[in-house]
């Protein structure tokens, strides 16, 4: 019989990364779309991005972001109680990820699965797990890993998709903190009118990986990026503040925000469109690109490292996803 707690406290107890070696330069990128050199920085603010080698799995990537989180919150595999992988790019169309990583791992005491909100999916994933050990004490450890291994899916001759993807991993264990802190608040929106603007339709039930359908365009990203930034610009402020005030606070309460990074000109806009410094969010599009479900993570855990984040702090992670998605969760930040 499940036990329901009536107060108990959720927050994330360690995180990790995980960035591929292959560097592919914006210059690379460039002469291959038959880009003018310095194009895509000065659209999106990247300057390189990492991608997986050929030898590279998603599955393999994922164990070890999720190991280096499980050494942050120093607690091993077999304490693990739940993992919920948030990817589109899993090793295979099924089984789940989420599987493959408990294989790997050994968290033989576990349950797996997968998550697809595309972008928005580590914030999602976050809302899920949290939810579930606050209702669940039988569960004490949880494991949310972002996946993206997207560089196979980029066609890089392509100049409106290619100038964004790189490939990563993050991963975040949460836990029982003390009353007071951890997640105070979740919320989600969806608008669908714009369900076509991102999309990869290639290995879907309406598109199936069919000989004639092998060597199309269908299998790579198409993206309408002028929609992405109407979509993000309209819609991640409201999902924030309808977050915060769930959590009885408001915009200025806030004192890091931990974004999906799609570029660096639309983090800032943002930033600037709800009055905040942009010393109060940390950025790393510039340097490996956008990365999908996994941005939100590493952008985290970069955070947490730099000691841009202490104890008590009120942190938002908010995140954009293709559909479109939007997704955000309030926190005040717990470090023993």
């Amino acid at each position: 019989m499940i036990k329901v707690a009536n107060k108990r406290s959720i927050g994330i107890l360690g995180v990790g990364k995980c960035i591929p070696e292959t560097l592919l330069t914006n210059e690379e990128v460039e002469k291959k779309a038959g880009l003018p050199i310095g194009t895509i920085e000065a659209k999106t603010g990247v300057k390189k991005r990492y991608i997986a080698s050929e030898s590279e799995t998603a599955s393999g990537l994922s164990a070890i972001a999720c190991e280096a989180a499980l050494n942050s919150a120093k607690i091993c595999s077999e304490q693990v109680n739940s993992i919920i992988a948030c990817t589109f790019t899993a090793d295979y169309v099924m089984p789940a990820l989420a599987c493959k990583v408990h294989q790997l791992l050994g968290a033989k005491n576990a349950s797996a699965f997968d998550v697809m909100a595309n972008c928005t999916g580590f914030q999602v994933g976050l809302n899920l797990m949290s939810d579930r050990l606050t209702s669940d004490v039988s569960q004490s450890y949880g494991l949310v890993v972002g996946a993206a291994l997207q560089s196979r899916f980029v066609n890089w001759s392509d100049s409106s998709s290619c100038m964004y993807f790189g490939d990563g991993f993050g991963a975040a264990v949460l836990g029982e903190v003390p009353e007071g802190y951890g997640f105070l608040s979740h919320d989600t929106l969806t608008n669908s009118s714009v369900y076509e603007s991102v999309r990869i339709r290639g290995g879907g039930s309406s598109f199936p990986m069919r000989p004639e359908n092998i060597s199309s365009n269908l299998n790579y990203y198409e993206i309408n990026g002028m929609e992405v930034w109407k979509q993000v610009v309209q819609y991640q402020p409201k999902i924030i503040k309808s977050a915060l005030a769930k959590a009885g606070l408001s915009i200025d309460d806030v004192d890091f925000f931990i974004f999906h990074q799609a570029n660096m000109n639309l983090i800032s806009y943002l930033m600037g469109k709800m009055k905040m410094s942009i010393d109060k969010t940390h950025t790393n599009v510039a340097e490996i690109g956008n990365t999908a479900e996994a941005s939100m993570a590493i952008a985290l855990c970069e955070a947490v490292q730099e000691n841009k984040i202490k104890s008590g702090d009120v942190v938002v992670i908010s995140g954009v996803g293709a559909g479109f998605t939007y997704g955000a969760s309030v926190m005040r930040w717990w470090a023993p």
